[in-house]
Formats: C-alpha cells, structure tokens, sequence
C-alpha cells in the first residue's frame, strides 16, 4: 500500500515539531520525572477505521487525566443523569487541574475534568469495592483501544506515596457526602486509572469511537451508550484542556482531553480523533508539542467543529468500480474488448457525494491509495457533491500530485461551476502537468479517453485487421458465404459524411441497416431535464466495421435517436424492404442468419449491461 499524501503530510508534521523542545515533563510524581521527554507520537483515527500514525505511536504511557472523560462516561452509565449532576456539576472552573474547586454550600466539584470532580465520577462507578471499580474501568477501555489494557504499578504506587492534596480534596468530598463511605478507596480507584498504560494509537481509537457515536470503528464494540456522547464531549469541550480550555475550544475547535503524562485526544465528532503524544508540558499542564501539532492540523484542514458535519464512506463514494466491467459505449472490436477485459481494471471511478472535507477527501484518497496496486487512471464524479472547502482542495491537490509522481492519470468531471475548482488547482499547483484533466462532458466520454490509452499502451491499432470496415467483417454479417456477402453488396448504397453531420434523425422511418466503413458515429438521445429543458445524452458510439439501426431489420417504425458524424466517415447501407421483399433461397438465408447474428449481439450486450447494473449497485 502506498502512504497517502495525508500520511505523508503527517510525516513531515512529525518532523517539522520535533524541534519543537519548549517544556519540562512532569515531576510533582516521581515517576513521572523518568519518562523520555523526546518521544513524540501523532495519531489520527479516522470513523471508518482509517488509522496514520507517525513517530512513537506505539510507545506506552501513563493515561492521567485524560481518563477522567472516559471513567465520566461510565459514570453517567452506571447512574441516572440526575444522580451524576447531584455530585459532579459541569461548569469550567478556570483554574489549575488540581485546584480544590467545590461549591461552598454543596461541597459539588466544578466539573468532572478536575482532580475533585473526577474524584467524585470514580466513586460514582459500578462496584461494591474499589477491585471492582477498577475492573470495571478496565473492562470499559478495552472496548475503547480493542486490546487489553494494565495498570502501571510504579506510576501507581509514585501517585499514591505523594498524593497528599488528592486525598485531602477526597477527605473534603467525604465530608459534604459527595463521596460514600471510604474515601481512601476512592482514591485508590481513581490513582489507578490515572496509571493505565495507553499508546497514542489508543488514544486515537478512543477518540475516534467517541467520534463514531461511541462504537470503535475497528472492532464494531460499542463502548458508551451514543445517549451519553453528547454530554462526555460536551464537558470534554468546555473543561477538557484545563485552564487553557478557552484558548482551545477557540482556536482548535474540538472537544479534547490532555494529561500531564504528554497525551492529547481530540475529538471531531462524525469524523476522526487525532491524539497526539508528547511529555514535555507548558505551565498548564498540557502537552507543548501536542498543542502545536492539534491547533496546526485543525487550521489546515479546517477541523473546527463548527465547520464539519459527519463524513463516512458511504455518504462520500456513492458508486466505486472499474473499466473492466463498465466500459463507455464506443462498440470495439473482439482484441479490443479482450484487452479491456483484461486491463480495464485499472480505470478506477469514483462517483462523489455530499460536502466534501477534510475527512471526505481522506476516505477517496484512501480507497485510491489502499489498493495493492494502483490504477492507471482515476475518475472522480462531482455531480452530486453539494460543496468542497479549502481542506478538501488542498487533499485533491496533494492526490494529483502523488498520482501524477506514480504515472496515474486523475480526471475531474461534473465540476459544479460554482466550486470554481479549476482556479483554484490553478493557484495551488504552478506546476499544469500535475493538474487533472477536467475538460470532459461526461462520464461516458472520460472513459473512452481512459480506454484508448489503454489501448494504444498496448499496441491495439496492430491487431486490427485492414478490412473490418468492409461488410465480411460485420459481425452482423458473420458467417455469410460469399454469394451471400455479395449479394447484400448490390443492395448497398455509401455516402460520405463530414464531422458533426447527421445521418439520420429521431422520428424518420427505420428503414435502413448502416454499416460503418470508415470513421466513427455516435448516437444521442434527449433526455427530459425539467418541463422546459432537454439534454442530449450519447448512449453508443459506432465505429469502423460496427452497423447501427440494426432495429429496422425487426420492423421498428422510426427511429427513436440522432445519428451524427464524430469525424469525416463513410457510411453504406441497405433499405431492408430490399431484402425482406425479396423471396428468393439466398434473400431467405440471409434474413435468416442476420436474426441469428442480431441475436447473438442482444445476448451479449445484455451480459454486459448484467454485470454493470450488478457492479453499480455494489
């Protein structure tokens, strides 16, 4: 699999911060002081299960308060509403982490981002004793990362020898009844979620399966009631980050969590988590490199929960298939369709849909990029997208660019002209040779494109005979004997007809048989757009030693579309009263084998038709 240009992007954010060496890691726990400052991890899972990761991703870590949104979650599980908001309120605080910040007359912390406030949420966890509150914990973030998870008994043990202002804050809570019963075995609960050991890949995931109304998007778990999302990334937004909570939810736009243990998680529902892992601390308590990396990532490609709406793989590509089974209308010949067959695969099409973002220009980058092998060309169909941003932009610019670099050709069609796309691959790209070819009508006539490069990459001209323009060569002519070519040639009648004229129109008589000598013709339809609009669509394309109108050989009465020109050619054709009206051994024969050749032919356009309808509804 080749990295995305997104990973990539990832990459080189990695290293433009890992200069980055502002703040000091955490020493007021012991442990905590031994960690190496110079680890550096960036993750991003997205909700169909997508996962970049960069740098130290797989390095372990004490999770510290980042736990305190989900043990909140659990919290609001294990309890009505009304009990949880009885003892934790949900205000910002505006103060340090470890303030003693609780109500005057009812002893209620702030909130449950705050040491106090996640004090009182771990009490408030299923269990008749603090072995299983934990366990219960345990088990509830297991469904979050999708692996087993432990408790580090050395941050555990540095955590609890030097606590001494948690258990006071726990003392305070016993005493206005906001805790029951011990208060030590509260504490000792909540010490030991603080000491679970996460990766920043497992951050990401649990904050992707809060992104994903709580079920993790690579094991299909559910982890928290989607009833309870709301209100864990409510607090998570106006608590999450501490004091700088603010600052934040202002510039970076998604609600988030940070410990002093170097994790970020930040959340943008519908669409992905991005953690971000980082010892070194500003004077809040929160991740230095971590800031830098979320506050970068979410004004590049617009992240700011404000602008995003949930973006899946089913709401973004409506359709995905290949040429090898949907091909453009122009009939070809038998080593043609026999490379087609066996090459088209490599024209991949994507038809779009909805707002394209961030996130929506990731998934059609990934589909694209994900393949063992990468397309020799790439149709992306915009007719249905309602709207495109900036991010996404930059995204489909960077996939041009990593395409080009790869020999694949990208094709824009259906560009709405208000997305203005065209100038603004003009401006991001001065380079036109990385630009996608946007000049076709439509999909049909992308494909033709696509299919004779294919072609002529593999020395097709070469293997066409020189006479399939002439009648021996027409399929619907197969098997005739030479008297029989013969005669059908004295009822011929040619003519040549120069690019963009008409051969025949929709409503004259169907009394003729075409056959194409030289040339190409299309046939086009109209197609009832509005009460007052028309379109002409082209539903076949007849080249050189291909007949079209085969329809008057069983009586059709008028023909039922236009037939023009692409290019200066020569048509010949024969009245069929000619032929039906003659009664003699050899007209019969030949009325008679042109029933069985027209027949084969429906057959086999109708197996191709199968195996696009089946392709299209996948």
């Amino acid at each position: 699999m080749k990295l995305t240009p997104f990973h990539l992007h990832l990459e080189e954010l990695h290293k433009q911060f890992l200069e980055l060496k502002d703040g000091n890691v955490a020493d007021y726990i012991p442990e905590l002081a031994k960690v190496n400052p110079d680890h550096f991890g960036i993750v991003i899972v997205t909700v169909d299960g997508h996962v970049y990761q960069v740098g130290d991703s797989r390095v372990e870590f004490s999770i510290q308060s980042i736990s305190k949104a989900f043990t909140y979650g659990i919290a609001l599980e294990d309890n009505d509403l009304e009990t949880v908001e009885s003892k934790v309120d949900v205000e910002p605080s505006g103060e340090a982490f470890n303030s003693i910040s609780l109500e005057p007359d009812t002893g209620r912390p702030r909130n449950p981002m705050i040491n106090a406030g996640a004090i009182a949420t771990s009490g408030l966890v299923a269990g008749n004793t603090g072995e299983e509150k934990i366990n219960r914990i345990l088990e509830v973030f297991e469904k979050y990362t999708g692996r087993k998870l432990n408790v580090d008994l050395q941050i555990y043990e540095s955590e609890k020898t030097t606590g001494h202002r948690n258990r006071a804050i726990s003392h305070l809570l016993r005493n206005y009844d906001i805790l029951n019963g011990d208060p030590e075995e509260v504490l000792d609960v909540y010490f030991r979620q603080c000491s679970i050991n996460v990766t920043c890949r497992d951050l990401a995931l649990m904050g992707a399966t809060l992104a994903n109304d709580g079920v993790n998007p690579i094991t299909g778990i559910r982890a928290l009631d989607s009833k309870k999302i709301p209100n864990v990334l409510g607090v998570m937004a106006s608590c999450g980050m501490y004091d700088y909570s603010g600052n934040w939810i202002y510039r970076v736009g998604m609600p988030a969590k940070s410990g002093v243990g170097g994790g970020i998680v930040a959340v943008l529902p519908g669409q992905l988590g991005l953690a971000v892992f980082s010892p070194r601390l500003d004077e809040k308590g929160n991740s230095v490199r971590g800031l830098a990396v979320c506050e970068t990532v979410s004004q590049t490609f617009d992240l700011h929960m404000l602008h995003s709406t949930r973006t899946t793989t089913s709401s973004t590509i409506r359709r995905n298939y290949d040429g090898s089974i949907v091909r453009s209308k122009i009939l070809r010949d038998g080593p043609a369709q026999e490379i087609l067959d066996q090459y088209g695969h490599g024209i991949r099409v994507l038809d779009l849909a909805g707002d394209m973002q961030f996130v929506s220009a990731e998934l059609v980058m990934h589909e694209i990029m994900a393949r063992e092998k990468l397309p020799t060309h790439v149709i992306l169909n915009f007719k249905h997208v309602s709207s495109i941003n900036h991010a996404a932009v930059q995204q489909l610019c960077d996939l041009a660019v990593t395409l080009h670099n790869e020999g694949c050709q990208l094709i824009f069609i259906e560009i709405p002209k208000s997305f203005g796309l065209t100038s603004k691959f003009k401006s991001m790209l001065s380079d036109e040779s990385f630009w996608p070819q946007m000049g076709f009508d439509d999909i049909d006539h992308a494909l033709e494109s696509c299919e004779n490069d294919i072609l002529e990459s593999y020395d097709w001209e070469s293997s066409i005979i020189n006479q399939k323009g002439q009648p021996s060569s027409q399929p619907i002519l197969s098997d005739m004997t030479t008297e029989e070519l013969a005669f059908i040639s004295s009822l011929m009648e040619s003519k040549v007809f120069e690019e963009n004229e008409i051969i025949c129109k929709e409503g004259e008589p169907a009394d003729k048989v075409f056959f194409v000598e030289e040339g190409q013709v299309s046939v086009w339809v109209n197609i009832i757009v509005s009460v007052s609009k028309k379109k002409k669509k082209r539903i076949n394309v007849v080249g050189e030693g291909f007949a079209f109108s085969e329809g008057a050989l069983l009586g059709a009465e008028s023909r039922i579309a236009d037939i023009i020109a692409d290019q200066k050619s020569i048509i010949s054709w024969f009245e069929t009263g000619k032929l039906f009206d003659n009664d003699s051994a050899i007209a019969l024969n030949i009325q008679k084998k042109l029933y069985k050749n027209l027949a084969i032919q429906t057959f086999h356009k109708l197996e191709l038709s199968n195996k696009e309808i089946k392709s299209l509804m996948q």
